[in-house]
């Protein structure tokens, strides 16, 4: 008996494609690293005690290199690599970098000169920070307010608007370590506490209505009125607008006690909640 045997197509399993990634914005604590002048020796002696002083925040932080005057790719490089020596690690470089662009990119660092998050942008918002406690959203709001009484007729003047804020962002869980919680534009209210390791970021207030134990940012786009609250002081950090003390400042009078902490003239102030 003869079978007729046709061409024959192999099957062929189509296998889906699935994403493999995908990407978005996200917000990170960095240090900003002012190199005002670099003299290799002195400037490697002075940031090594500033390391010393707090090892368990210093070390392997990200950090920016904000270049005060301009350097020679020599000099770049031993920066960079001084700063990895003591652990940190440098991610990115702004300020006098135009000649440097190429040792910049060998490095593999990025430049940030212009991004939106610039110094003048930062002096932007810690002007209106210090004219009300609320973030660029109501000076926005008030120039618009502005604007619309300008153009119309003084005899027919509406009543003026309410500012558009964005409302608090509340998390009435505890902040465990390793966790980040940021409030965009807007305060942070915790109902619990926060642990040791855990982070905490505003563009406004933090209040912590218990324990605060790990780091706390308040007013991280340059409101300088922001202030920190909680019952129990016992952070590793705490920061306003850029200015921050450590643990050991934190260890005084107010500790494990109910306080605020505030910036007045560059300087960070502990006070007793009443």
């Amino acid at each position: 008996m003869a079978f007729a045997m046709g061409k024959v197509t192999p099957f062929r399993e189509e296998k889906m494609t699935e994403t493999c990634f995908r990407m978005k914005g996200t917000t990170l604590t960095s240090i900003v690293l002012e190199v005002i002048d670099f003299e290799p020796d002195n400037f490697e002696a002075q940031l090594s005690q500033k390391v010393a002083s707090a090892p368990q925040f210093f070390t392997r932080s990200s950090l920016i290199l904000h270049l005060m005057k301009p350097l020679s790719a020599t000099e770049f490089e031993l920066l960079v690599a001084l700063c990895r020596r003591l652990q940190l690690q440098p991610m990115a470089v702004k300020g006098e970098v135009a000649e440097l662009k190429p040792t910049i990119n060998d490095l593999g660092l990025a430049d940030v000169s212009q991004s939106k998050f610039t110094d003048s942008a930062l002096r932007s918002n810690k002007a209106s920070g210090s004219e009300n406690n609320n973030g660029s959203g109501e000076n926005a709001s008030q120039t618009a307010q502005q604007v619309q009484t300008a153009s119309a007729p003084k005899a027919e003047t509406a009543p003026a608007a309410a500012p558009s804020l964005k409302p608090a962002k509340v998390i009435n869980r505890p902040v465990r370590s390793g966790q980040q919680v940021y409030a965009e534009g807007g305060d942070l209210v915790v109902t619990a506490s926060v642990s040791e390791g855990a982070e905490l970021l505003a563009d406004g207030n933090i209040h912590v209505y218990g324990t605060l134990r790990g780091r706390a940012l308040a007013g991280v786009k340059g409101n300088t009125g922001a202030r920190v609250f909680c019952q129990s002081l016992d952070a590793e950090l705490i920061s306003i607008a850029g200015q921050f003390i450590m643990h050991e400042t934190v260890k005084g009078e107010c500790w494990k006690k109910p306080a605020q902490v505030y910036l007045e003239e560059e300087t960070l102030r502990i006070e007793p909640l009443a």
